[in-house]
């Protein structure tokens, strides 16, 4: 029988430009082969971050089986795909999909008295939820039960905002809403009379329906005509459509306010190789801050309800790779389960004070620094008074000199002294150098406009006989470029006459170069971009045209490109950003308005520290140029008043 939907208070927009592109990451098999049998399908259900562990949790239930026994349990899944038993002891019904939250390490829920790091999850068989520290003690197997209901298949999550008073949202398949304090008492806050699935607290930027409880409507079967409704509930209990997304809503998620990477469970009850873990990698959701995240279970599509400061608006942004077998409530084979943000705070190191790097050199331009295959530094600067190419290398770490020296930026290393490149080139413009293939390669732009490179082999030195060449393809500029080795291929990043931002290619091995094209999606800059590899994507930072702002676009894995989006934090400038990737963080430097140097880390969930002036900061009136020195930042500048070059590292 036909039936009309409500109608919600979210605009639908088309389907965005810009689908979400997915990742696996882990493919689950084997859990159940001794407990159950043999080839056993283990179907994913609840996901969750926890910041303590570094690891995701995953509940993992078997598909056949009593449906009252306790054969559910939960695995870690680290960012490298790797996994282990969480809880070893503990089980849940697997009656129940076990969803899981993990008290935050500060705000509401803390002050309302939770345990920073304490895990909560739905046992079953009905509505019990089980307490567990981060470790994996059972801290209270039968910590909090409803009753009778449909069993705690809603989902639950905790008041990050305050309204509810920090309390846990506890929500039961047909529709009762409970507030839960720390010991464990709770009350009915609301009733939707509804089969519902998917629970979250909206943050303070979601226009009207800031802070209240977002709930999602599963639907009892195909012909339920709420299935799919998206509810907002404030703390007085008052309820509003909010959006429709058709149908079989079963999770709601809010893309955080600094980046993160999320992560997306999909199970299959046909076969085992649609059990696993997707992730969508951080760059997608820069132009998507604050969003909310709705996932379709029985169609595998995934919508988004945002606040454009006017009205809010619904709109799919795309649908998981591979095989579809679901036809509907009836005919159930691949489904989306629960999805998450895994959100981990980026470390921000200390420095070292700067130092004058030895050699007396000056130049008016921003050096080139990359390490090289031996972990020593190589540096490309252009000579002040003759404008041609100079080279300075470190040499062999000391470890008696780095052990008396813990405040030696170079940890050891003592610099080779600079040596002029012997074919006399001549620039106007900083350089750039990277490694690929353990082969140093520089490159330079010349006053007509033409990109030059060569390369060098540390232990051969082969700068003063490998002869400088013109990167194919024939582009001008009018600035220098940018280089950098992302998926085991050198990329050169350039701006042409049109200030549009090109890319040229050396494939690995060295041996073809791509040609220059324009980087897809338009944009321009009048500055040299920058170039980095960050979770295996490719980075492309530019200054805004006009606006000074920092924007970045991203190719990911699958090479397809994001839109331009604002790095987070507000930053300025007038002169390239310069970046740098180790130990799984993104290092985002760049020169200030004020002439103060400023860094943005991004950690290995892809969150952003936002800019923060480097301490003891000093000026320059270039840009900075940093290099991995091992689990170190090394950063260069040039001195405004002496045209010096100086250096400081991370400690």
């Amino acid at each position: 029988m036909a039936f009309t939907p409500a109608t919600p208070i979210a605009v639908t927009l088309p389907p965005s430009e810009y689908p979400y592109r997915f990742t696996e990451l882990v493919h689950f098999r084997g859990d159940f082969d001794e407990s159950i049998m043999p080839g056993e399908t283990v179907n994913p259900k609840g996901v969750a971050y926890h910041p303590r562990l570094d690891r995701l949790l995953v509940s993992l239930s078997p598909y056949h089986g009593d449906v009252m026994a306790r054969t559910q349990t939960i695995n870690t899944v680290a960012f490298n795909g790797s996994r282990a038993r969480f809880a070893p002891d503990y089980q849940m019904f697997r009656r129940v999909e076990s969803k899981i939250a993990i008290v935050p390490e500060s705000g509401p829920p803390v002050d309302a008295g939770f345990t920073p790091g304490d895990v909560f999850i739905g046992r079953g068989p009905q509505t019990e939820i089980s307490r567990l520290s981060a470790n994996g003690d059972v801290i209270a197997d039968n910590w909090v039960g409803f009753g009778d209901g449909g069993g705690m298949w809603g989902g639950i999550c905790f008041d990050t905002e305050g309204e509810f008073g920090g309390r846990m949202i506890a929500v039961e398949a047909n529709g009762k809403i409970y507030l839960v304090n720390p010991d464990g008492s709770f009350t009915l806050h609301f009733d939707l009379v509804m089969r519902l699935e998917g629970v979250e607290v909206a943050p303070a930027t979601f226009g009207p329906f800031a802070k209240q409880m977002i709930i999602g409507v599963e639907g009892y079967s195909d012909d339920d005509p709420h299935g799919g409704e998206i509810y907002a509930i404030s703390k007085d209990g008052e309820r509003s459509l909010l959006a429709n997304i058709g149908y079989a809503a079963e999770d709601i998620r809010f893309i955080p306010p600094n980046g993160g990477t999320y992560f997306q469970t999909q199970l299959c009850f046909d076969r085992e190789r649609e059990n696993r873990l997707l992730s969508v990698s951080s760059s997608q959701f820069l132009n998507r801050l604050g969003r909310m995240i709705v996932v379709n279970e029985m169609t595998g599509e995934l919508w988004e309800v945002a606040w454009d400061g006017a009205r809010y608006t619904q709109q799919q942004v795309g649908c998981v790779p591979g095989r579809w077998s679901t036809a509907g409530f009836y005919v159930q084979g691949t489904e989306l389960e629960a999805g998450c943000f895994a959100v981990k705070t980026p470390r921000i190191p200390n420095w070292t004070d700067w130092q004058l790097a030895p050699g007396g050199f000056t130049t008016d331009q921003a050096p080139a620094a990359a390490t090289d295959a031996f972990d020593q530094i190589v540096l490309f600067a252009k000579g002040l008074s003759d404008r041609e190419i100079y080279l300075n290398s470190t040499q062999a770490r000391d470890q008696q000199l780095a052990a008396n020296r813990p405040e030696d930026p170079l940890d050891g290393r003592e610099w080779r002294g600079w040596r002029r490149d012997s074919a006399g080139l001549t620039t106007p413009h900083a350089l750039a150098c990277t490694r690929h293939n353990n082969r140093m390669y520089a490159f330079a732009a010349q006053s007509d406009g033409r990109i030059l490179h060569k390369f060098y082999n540390a232990v051969e030195d082969e700068l003063t006989i490998q002869p400088w060449e013109e990167v194919p393809g024939g582009l001008l500029t009018n600035t220098g470029c940018a280089c950098a080795t992302v998926n085991g291929r050198l990329v050169v990043c350039a701006i042409g006459a049109d200030r549009g931002i090109y890319l040229n290619e050396l494939a690995p091995g060295g041996r073809y170069w791509s040609g220059w094209y324009s980087i897809p999606g338009g944009g321009g800059t009048d500055v040299t971009p920058t170039v980095a590899t960050f979770q295996d994507e490719l980075y492309v930072f530019i200054k805004g045209l006009y606006s000074n702002r920092i924007l970045l676009k991203a190719r990911t894995i699958d090479g397809d490109w994001t839109p331009w989006a604002e790095v987070p934090g507000a930053g300025r400038t007038d002169a390239p950003i310069s970046a740098v990737t180790t130990e799984g963080q993104l290092f985002l430097f760049l020169k200030g308005v004020d002439q103060r140097p400023y860094v943005n880390v991004a950690s290995d969930t892809g969150a952003w520290s936002g800019w923060n002036v480097l301490p003891n900061s000093g000026v320059t009136n270039t840009a900075l140029a940093p290099a991995a020195l091992g689990n170190r930042v090394a950063l260069f500048a040039k001195g405004i008043d002496d045209q010096r070059l100086y250096v400081r590292s991370t400690v």
